[in-house]
């Protein structure tokens, strides 16, 4: 039991950690428009939109590999797999429908929304870059 309070310790640690690595982008999103003289109400909200769609995209990503774990830890190999497999598709179908209404809504600046999105594989590997020896 200790062990796996310790996993999830770390998870929230690794969510944390993703989340404030989203903000910074949100931050740059949001500098860059500037700088180029673009920003308004549809770049914040878009960036927003994206950092939070991020954001639960992990999150759900971890709660997927968790339920796939109890899985395999009950010797049920084949559930894990679909566990894993269905984490995958119903986060990406949430993704492209939330991308999908807000883009068709006009309330988001599209590029804003999606760059959060492309930054996330880049924060995961950093933070598993920079992670200590002693948390691998």
């Amino acid at each position: 039991m200790e062990q796996k309070l310790t996993d999830r310790q770390r998870t929230i640690r690794e969510l944390l950690r993703f989340s404030a690595g989203e903000l910074i982008c949100f931050g740059l999103i949001c500098g860059g428009f500037a700088l180029a003289g673009r920003l308004d109400g549809s770049v914040l909200v878009g960036a927003g939109v994206g950092v939070v769609l991020a954001v639960l995209n992990y999150a759900l990503m971890a709660v997927g590999v968790y339920a796939a774990a109890a899985k395999a830890e009950s010797g049920n190999a084949k559930g894990a797999q679909g566990v894993i497999t269905l984490s995958m598709f119903a986060r990406y179908a949430l993704l492209i429908v939330a991308l999908v209404l807000f883009a068709k809504s006009g309330l988001c600046n599209l590029l804003a929304m999606v760059i959060p999105l492309i930054m996330a594989r880049i924060l995961v590997f950093l933070g598993e870059f920079f992670r200590k020896k002693e948390e691998r």
